[in-house]
């Protein structure tokens, strides 16, 4: 399947923070280094500033009218407004440490929910414990946290939101010592945490837009999950179907209907997986973007297969028919490019039928019930 871009910008930098609320006029934000520019919804600039620190971590509200950057590989944390007035900052007392090294006491990740009531943070602890923090955005104190042993030790740490907006969850990565998930709860008098025993060594969930089910890959990379929600029900699995490739399936993935999604491979290739018979269906292709000889993307590599690459480095939901991703510019002239391609696409034509969230959260609710709090 072919499909055509519906917007297209070329930057210089990386993507850090995208926000998916519809209502919100900021979209996406870009960092280098210390410099942050915030896009709308169409790809233009609309603001551009700049911060005391290089930016590890943006975080952008439901409203796009404040911005949390973590900064100083995790030893500061700031809240700035769209016109780049400081609100709120911390600076914690560590030494520095160099970004390309694990700070063992910085903070790691930051998220808005999706009320702007609460702002979600998690600092390390000694590199063997994760402090999770629930900050009010008024005084951006904390109210709650509550103490969560890494599982493996020098883990970094995500959160991944569910959309009704009740649960988190928390992906836990330490490379090849393993991987673990854990759902996060708040009940406005403390944080609850519970293990998902089925999700250890997996990528974190990619859950369907109306909270029902979610997605998930083995740590081979050849092997997509299915599973229901809250009460993690295996509902199928698609394998990797070459497995002589070097291939295999990526992280990106996106529900295009209730019985379909797209998803990345390494190599930058875009699939369609029927949810039904858990089997890749069709490719989808990129306008300007076609997959090419890997020679040809790659012309300094030796050794390469003969096999097509695409330019791909991600995609992301964006709304709720469209598809936001970002792509290298290959070959590139110059080794240590940073320029990047940012597309949106999608429509009627790639999307179709798809549950949307509940406001009374049904999910969430059966979830909070096995906690036994009423």
């Amino acid at each position: 399947m072919l499909i055509l871009p519906k917007h297209e910008r070329q930057i210089d930098c990386g993507i850090l923070a995208i926000n998916q609320t519809t209502n919100s006029e900021w979209a996406i934000a870009t960092s280098c280094g210390q410099n942050v520019t915030v896009c709308d919804r169409n790809l233009s600039p609309k603001y551009e500033y700049q911060l005391p620190d290089e930016i590890s971590c943006l975080a952008i509200s439901p409203k796009g009218d404040l911005l949390a950057a973590i900064m100083a590989n995790g030893n500061h944390l700031a809240i700035v407004t769209a016109e780049n007035q400081l609100v709120y900052e911390q600076k914690l007392p560590n030494p520095p440490v160099k970004h390309y090294l694990y700070n063992e006491n910085g903070f790691q990740d930051c998220w808005f929910d999706a009320d702007g009531l609460r702002f979600w943070c998690m600092k390390l602890i000694e590199s063997d414990q994760v402090e999770i923090q629930i900050r009010d955005t008024n005084s951006w104190q904390i109210q709650r946290k509550f103490l969560l042993k890494d599982p493996f030790g020098g883990s970094t740490f995500s959160f991944q939101p569910h959309p009704e907006n009740q649960i988190l969850a928390l992906w836990a990565a330490a490379g090849q010592d393993g991987q673990q998930v854990y759902w996060l709860y708040d009940d406005g008098i403390k944080i609850h945490a519970v293990e998902v025993a089925c999700l250890a060594d997996t990528t974190p969930p990619v859950f369907h837009p109306a909270g029902s089910e979610f997605l998930v890959l083995d740590d081979s990379e050849r092997e997509l999950s299915r599973f229901s929600f809250p009460d993690c029900n295996l509902l199928g699995q698609c394998k990797w179907p070459w497995p002589d490739s070097d291939d295999g399936f990526g992280y990106c993935i996106c529900y295009l209907s209730d019985n379909r999604i797209l998803i990345n491979t390494n190599e930058g290739i875009m699939y369609q997986i029927d949810l039904e018979k858990m089997e890749i269906s069709d490719e989808l292709i990129l306008s300007g973007h076609e997959p090419r000889s890997c020679k040809e993307l790659y012309p300094t590599l030796t050794d390469l297969k003969e096999q097509l690459c695409g330019d791909l480095d991600c995609f992301y939901r964006f709304d709720s028919d469209r598809i936001f991703s970002v792509h290298s510019q290959r070959p590139s002239q110059k080794p240590d490019s940073k320029q990047k391609t940012l597309v949106i696409f999608g429509g009627k034509e790639l999307f179709g039928s798809l549950a949307k969230v509940q406001q009374s959260a049904p999910y969430s609710k059966l979830f909070i019930q096995s906690l036994g709090i009423s």
